[in-house]
């Protein structure tokens, strides 16, 4: 019984001390300027080493960022699959990424969702460290690519025949879908933070589906 209980528990250790990393670095950002903050001082803030420090990290920058969003859930997935061909595939992705959308990451505790609201602040304040997140979402991107593939394969049967065409519109949805996504977050921006960037998303996901009604997308 031992034996099982202790990764449990030696995750949970490893998930406190980054998210204690995380916070250092996101509230010392926000108290002195992004630009004004170290490693050492976020390792000291963090109660860690910097040794510590870069067996998390590789950089301030991806402490402030944080580690990219897990891939969607397993019923939303499967909703996602299977999901009617009147229903748009971007409106499907949307919410295939809601957990980043709403900020929500990790256990989804309430420390969590604390966390990533005071990262959402500072990204307001550095919006270069939200491109630098987006970017950094290249597992996530290549999740979301195979689970286009899939659902375009039940619209387009004759796609099985062409892995090449089916793996780059696959590829063209998904990049289009974070573009919405960056084009709500500028959105968001221009207004100052105002409202929530929930549905600044939906809003620009809205636009999309518009834009690519006419190619049945």
């Amino acid at each position: 019984m031992t034996d099982l209980k202790e990764p449990g528990l030696r995750e949970r250790k490893r998930t406190a001390t980054r998210q204690g990393i995380e916070r250092a670095a996101i509230e010392l950002s926000l108290d002195r300027g992004y630009e004004n903050v170290t490693v050492d001082e976020i390792a000291e803030q963090a109660d860690v080493s910097p040794r510590t420090f870069f067996n998390y990290f590789p950089s301030k920058e991806a402490a402030v960022i944080g580690h990219a969003p897990e891939g969607p859930e397993p019923e939303k997935v499967a909703a996602f699959l299977t999901a009617s061909a009147d229903e748009s595939i971007l409106d499907g992705i949307r919410l295939l990424l809601a957990a980043f959308i709403d900020s929500k990451t990790d256990e989804d505790t309430r420390a969590a969702h604390e966390l990533q609201e005071r990262r959402m602040q500072l990204m307001l304040r550095y919006p270069q460290l939200f491109r630098q997140r987006m970017e950094s979402m290249d597992e996530l991107s290549n999740q979301m690519t195979e689970l286009v593939s899939k659902r375009l394969l039940t619209l387009d049967p004759s796609l099985a025949g062409d892995e090449t065409e089916l793996r780059e519109r696959a590829r063209l949805v998904v990049l289009v879908s974070f573009a919405g996504m960056r084009h709500a977050w500028g959105t968001w921006v221009e207004r100052g933070g105002a409202g929530r960037l929930g549905e600044c998303v939906k809003r620009s996901f809205e636009q999309l589906h518009l834009l690519s009604s006419q190619v049945n997308v």
